[in-house]
């Protein structure tokens, strides 16, 4: 697999990562972020969620190895359809770039993007998505 672009490699070396983090990727792609992230943060482990059947395949044949380890896993889902998987941790950080739902080309998605994003991870949880430079925080609404 090719090396990250440029763009890529400063949106992943602004995350704020730490070894062990449980991390979500959103509409990831053929999965690069996700595994330069699965990288950097030892035993953690990313979840690279995507729409997309082609997206999620390419994801998984070019993840293989890091899949294999138990440093990431890919899942087919929309981000308005995210529901924590029986017995899954919650996430540390969410990130995510160029999805529609996340970035004010569809609002309505949005809304229950963020609820659904918000549910599946920690109480302390955060979520990045591009748009700031390179990358902006965005407010989860409060479970409950």
């Amino acid at each position: 697999m090719s090396p990250l672009s440029t763009r890529l490699a400063a949106i992943v070396d602004a995350l704020p990562l730490r070894p062990g983090m449980r991390v979500l990727e959103i509409g990831g792609g053929p999965g690069a972020a996700a595994r330069a992230v699965a990288g950097r943060i030892g035993d953690g482990h990313v979840l690279m969620i995507d729409r997309s059947a082609r997206s999620v395949a390419l994801a998984r044949r070019n993840a293989a190895a890091e899949i294999g380890a138990g440093l990431m896993s890919v899942r087919q889902v929309a981000v308005e359809d995210l529901l924590p998987a029986d017995g899954e941790a919650p996430f540390d950080l969410a990130f995510a770039v160029r999805v529609g739902a996340l970035d004010g080309r569809h609002p309505a998605a949005g809304r229950i993007a963020l609820d659904r994003i918000a549910a599946v991870l920690t109480p302390r949880g955060r979520l990045f998505v591009d748009g700031g430079a390179p990358l902006r925080e965005l407010r989860l609404p409060p479970i409950g």
